[in-house]
C-alpha cells in the first residue's frame, strides 16, 4: 500500500463521517438518543462507538498505551463531539501523509480492550479504521431514514467523484 492511496482513504473517511455529522445534527435530542434495536442503541450510541474506535486506533498507531474505551468517552454536546471528532481525523490524516512506503508496512504492537496483545501492519489497522466508520456509517444512514429524516450518500465513489 502507498501513502497517497491510505492518505485519500483516510480522508474519505473523514469526509463521509462530516457528512454523517451534519445530517445527523438536524435530529432532535431524542431522536439521537432513541434506541433503534442497533447493535449501539440508536444514532448517538452508534457515533459514538465509531468515534471511540477511531480514537483508541489512533493512538495504537502512535504507540501509545490504550485501555479500556470508557477512557475516549466523547462530549455530551453533539456540536463538540463533532468539532473534537473531525479534528482527531485530520490529525489522523497529516500523520499519515508523514509516513514512507515503509513506516505503512511498520508492524504496531498493541493490546485490545481485554487486554490482548497483537501485532499489526500500520496499513491493514488503518483500512480498518475506514472499514469500520464505513459500516456502522451505513447503520446511521438507515437510522435517519426510519426517523423520517434524509440522509446523505457516503459511497465511496461519491468521494472519489468530488476529487476530480
Amino acid at each position: 500500500m502507498d501513502t497517497q492511496g491510505l492518505v485519500t482513504h483516510i480522508r474519505y473517511t473523514a469526509w463521509a463521517t462530516r457528512h454523517i455529522l451534519e445530517s445527523a445534527a438536524g435530529l432532535t435530542p431524542d431522536e439521537l438518543q432513541r434506541d433503534l434495536g442497533n447493535s449501539f442503541g440508536g444514532v448517538q450510541g452508534t457515533l459514538q462507538h465509531i468515534y471511540q474506535g477511531d480514537s483508541i486506533w489512533f493512538d495504537r498507531l502512535q504507540g501509545k498505551p490504550t485501555g479500556s474505551l470508557a477512557s475516549y468517552e466523547p462530549s455530551a454536546d453533539f456540536s463538540e463531539f463533532s468539532k473534537r471528532w473531525l479534528e482527531l481525523l485530520s490529525r489522523l490524516a497529516t500523520w499519515g501523509e508523514k509516513l514512507s512506503d515503509s513506516d505503512w508496512q511498520r508492524m504496531c504492537d498493541y493490546h485490545d480492550t481485554k487486554g490482548n496483545p497483537y501485532s499489526t501492519p500500520v496499513w491493514q489497522i488503518v483500512l480498518h479504521v475506514v472499514n469500520h466508520g464505513t459500516y456502522h456509517r451505513g447503520q446511521v444512514t438507515t437510522m435517519l431514514r426510519q426517523l423520517g429524516h434524509k440522509s446523505v450518500s457516503t459511497d465511496l465513489i461519491f468521494y472519489y467523484r468530488e476529487l476530480k
